[in-house]
């Protein structure tokens, strides 16, 4: 993941031309989340559901230049969706793969903070709330009215990246959240239920993984150890998600630490209890991450991000392990309001306007453009070719319908975009000479403090 350091440090960047009012300024109901405001300018159709009915003319944008930066090689699909947009607006797009991976965020922070920065830029989730503090980025929702857009959104995505009515990114869905991976053949040979089979059935829990991840650890050779264990991840935020939790809460249009919510110590204390009481947890293995532990056949089951999937073709957990691979959704806890289906980790880059952007209503154009088909015959076509792909991967059209549901609902850890606050959970999670409780009780005045110091630097 890129870092997020240079975005919180206490000593404020200087902000572009035309931002300065939006530093470090925290009022009443600068709050994340709830309704989206319309647009200030109605000069693009939001409720287009094709591009040919965006209602824009080849020489709509003639001069004009929009301008992206990445940290990637212009793809096929990326130069085909450019070779479009300016044929139907007249404009040139400009693609830049501007920096490398590790440099590409703080030297974007510095460009954006000089009035030099692009259009379009990528983001992790670390930089909020910072960037939206400084000024970094232009609210998409001046320019395209959510209230109206045909666009599937994500529930989670809105939610996270929209501050005082403003939404910062284009927040659709695919599949990208987190996913628990099993071995299907692990639990078929145990003549055992697997975790999609009961994700169908309604029966996913906290206590049937449990049961689950018991009846399948096996000692195969008789040596006493276990050559087969139940679970094993590097991943744990989704255990307050998956509880209804998490680790911050807005109060009064300001962050507050929520560790202390009887909901996120009940998830603290259950994964303790996953290794300690219920002994399902893997030991550490120095040769192998947990996805390696999972093709080498010595866990059934591990949480992690969806990327680790592949392409089927070659490379991924899928290439790998082929039909023996499944998925589901992180198992259900009992503070999970029975309204909401799921609740996995969000992960990826997200895309959106600058602070520095010279031609902020083209970039807000282009977002939608480029997630629009040109008509209802290009969509069916897309979607047709895409079938045989999607069923490689994900196994089967039904699992792929989830992998795209479980993104829709997925949630995005905004504990990474206060600086050290990670450090200060992962003592309260490491305090083995203390209950959950009490490590959160210990703690969480130091919790708070990290969060001050990103929000009121």
């Amino acid at each position: 993941m890129l870092l997020g350091c240079t975005v919180n440090d206490p000593d404020p960047t200087p902000l572009p031309e035309g931002n300065q009012d939006l530093a470090n300024i925290n009022p009443d109901g600068n709050v994340q989340g709830g309704d989206v405001t319309g647009p200030n300018l109605g000069n693009i159709n939001s409720g287009a559901a094709f591009r040919n009915e965006l209602g824009i003319t080849p020489d709509q944008y003639a001069g004009k230049t929009l301008t992206i930066w990445t940290f990637w090689d212009l793809s096929d699909t990326e130069a085909e969706h450019i070779a479009a947009f300016e044929a139907a607006t007249g404009a040139k797009v400009d693609f830049v793969n501007r920096f490398s991976w590790e440099m590409y965020e703080p030297d974007l922070v510095k460009a954006i903070a000089s009035g030099e920065g692009p259009d379009i830029c990528y983001f992790m989730s670390e930089v909020i709330p910072a960037w939206v503090m400084k000024g970094f980025l232009t609210p998409v929702s001046d320019y395209l009215d959510f209230n109206k857009i045909t666009i599937p959104l994500g529930i989670g995505t809105k939610e996270f990246y929209t501050f005082n009515g403003k939404l910062y990114t284009v927040p659709d869905f695919h599949e990208g959240s987190s996913k628990m991976y099993f071995r299907k053949d692990i639990f078929a040979n145990a003549s055992l239920k697997n975790p999609y089979e009961m994700w169908l059935e309604g029966t996913w829990t906290w206590d049937a993984f449990v049961r689950l991840a018991q009846d399948v650890k096996q000692d195969i050779d008789g040596d006493g150890e276990y050559d087969i264990w139940g679970y094993y991840s590097w991943q744990w935020e989704q255990l307050l998600y998956s509880n209804g939790t998490d680790h911050i809460k807005w109060v009064d249009g300001n962050p507050v630490q929520n560790l202390d919510d009887p909901k996120a110590i009940r998830a603290l204390e259950w994964e303790r209890a996953l290794g300690e009481q219920y002994d399902i947890i893997a030991p550490y293995d120095p040769d192998l991450d947990p996805p390696g532990m999972l093709v080498a056949g010595n866990i059934a089951m591990m949480y992690w991000g969806a990327w680790l999937i592949g392409d089927g073709k070659t490379e991924g957990l899928r290439y790998e392990l082929g039909d023996k691979l499944g998925f589901a959704p992180f198992p259900r806890g009992p503070d999970l309001p029975a309204d909401v289906p799921m609740a996995d980790i969000a992960s990826g880059h997200r895309e959106g306007i600058s602070g520095a952007a010279k031609e902020p209503e083209l970039a807000a154009l282009f977002m939608l453009f480029k997630r629009l088909y040109e008509d209802e015959a290009a969509k069916q076509k897309a979607e047709a070719e895409a079938e045989a792909e999607r069923i490689l991967i994900y196994g089967s059209l039904e699992e792929y319908e989830l992998a795209v549901e479980m993104d829709k609902y997925s949630i995005w850890n905004g504990m990474y975009g206060f600086t050290g606050m990670d450090n200060i959970v992962s003592r309260i999670r490491g305090a083995a000479d203390m209950s959950a409780a009490q490590a959160v009780e210990a703690y969480k005045s130091s919790v708070q403090m990290m969060i001050d110091m990103t929000w009121n630097p």
